[in-house]
């Protein structure tokens, strides 16, 4: 009997050793499993904030080469394919690091989309691709096209060159105005901007300094500020085109229909006409000639853009309606006489001198006329703006 009881406690101890056993394996396997469930809930979570930053990075990368195109200092293009995608690869440059997570960086590549608009050279394709440094990778493609329209002038008066600039004002019967005018000098609506827009301090200073307190009045828009007897006049610094830029955007106009003029502007001439039935805005281009500045003699008017190569002497009377873009070196735009432009007048390793009357003024309106100059979808430099863009898993 005593044998039989000593044998049954050993089998149940055994017994209990087995259960104890599987209850055992049971709890490390639970806990296993729960250990590699949250890791892999980790790893998950990770992976997740990486790619979303990846994302933004990819994000961050679109915004950024917009920025480059579009900063062209009248923010935009006349022509995507030629200022901006031919010559894409040197101006990006290979990869960027994200300032604030420097573990990230984003590389974007500017085509043609000639898959959805073959032969068009204001429609391009970015494609964002940004990686970080767990390896995480995700691409933006963005459709994006040239806007039809402009963004606003640098100045009402440009001096685009980084060359020492030497602009000269005499007597009292100039005004340079960087507020909005209608052509029929009632006020825009479209925001100020400077009177006069260098592209350097230096070029700034000596502006102001070539004013005598009295002709410190006539130079207004954004900045300035009334004084007696001198006023801040409202000449400013800014990155607009740069001589390249203009020069570029220049033969991108002669792509475009335009009308040449090779000799001195004669009186009662129209070159292109907004009145109520004239014929329009146009883009005329006074060529390089002899090398001698033209002259504008006796009265004459014109509507849309104007290119001038080698300068320009105004002895008469001069009434323009849009954008004069005078280039060429060490050439000089020189009033003698009277001349009136609503628009914007840029200048390309030129000295402005002013010796007359002349009067100029921004003008959003004789600027929306010029960008009509040259066809559709727009004549002038306009922003590019995204029309369709996907994640590409």
């Amino acid at each position: 009997m005593t044998n039989r009881m000593v044998s049954t406690v050993k089998d149940e101890r055994g017994f209990a050793i087995v259960i104890a056993i599987f209850v055992l394996a049971t709890l490390i396997s639970v806990t296993a499993a729960a250990l590699r469930m949250g890791q892999a809930d980790i790893v998950a979570s990770r992976n997740y904030r990486s790619g979303s930053q990846a994302l933004y990075a990819a994000q961050a990368g679109v915004v950024h080469a917009m920025m480059i195109v579009n900063a062209g200092g009248t923010g935009g293009v006349t022509n995507l394919q030629n200022d901006a995608i031919n010559g894409w690869s040197g101006t990006w440059g290979g990869a960027k690091t994200m300032p604030t997570v420097t573990s990230y960086s984003y590389n974007v590549t500017l085509v043609q989309d000639a898959v959805l608009y073959p032969g068009d050279v204001d429609r391009g394709v970015l494609t964002s691709t940004a990686t970080g440094s767990d390896n995480s990778t995700r691409t933006i493609v963005a459709h994006v096209r040239r806007s039809g329209i402009p963004a606003a002038p640098a100045g009402a008066l440009y001096l685009a060159t980084d060359n020492n600039t030497n602009s000269t004002f005499n007597g009292n019967a100039f005004s340079i105005d960087g507020n909005d005018w209608n052509m029929n000098n009632t006020p825009g609506t479209a925001a100020a901007i400077p009177g006069i827009t260098t592209r350097n301090d230096t070029n700034s200073t000596e502006t102001r300094t070539s004013l005598t307190d009295a002709q410190t009045h006539n130079v207004t828009g954004l900045g300035f500020v009334p004084g007696n007897p001198a006023a801040t006049p409202s000449v400013a610094t800014a990155q607009g085109m740069s001589t390249a830029q203009i020069n570029q955007m220049v033969n991108d106009l002669l792509q475009m229909p335009y009308v040449p003029h090779d000799s001195d502007i004669s009186g009662n001439e129209k070159l292109g006409d907004c009145s109520a039935g004239g014929t329009g805005p146009q883009i005329t281009y006074l060529g390089p000639g002899n090398g001698s500045p033209y002259r504008e003699n006796g009265t004459a008017s014109g509507c849309g853009v104007m290119i001038i190569e080698s300068g320009v002497t105004i002895n008469g009377n001069f009434r323009f309606d849009g954008l004069v873009i005078v280039r060429g070196t060490t050439k000089i735009t020189d009033v003698t006489g009277n001349m009136t432009l609503h628009g914007s007048l840029w200048t390309t390793d030129v000295n402005f001198r002013d010796g007359g009357s002349s009067d100029i003024r921004f003008s959003s309106q004789a600027l929306a006329l010029a960008n009509q100059a040259g066809g559709l979808p727009g004549t002038l430099p306009a922003p590019i703006v995204v029309t369709a863009w996907r994640d590409v898993f």
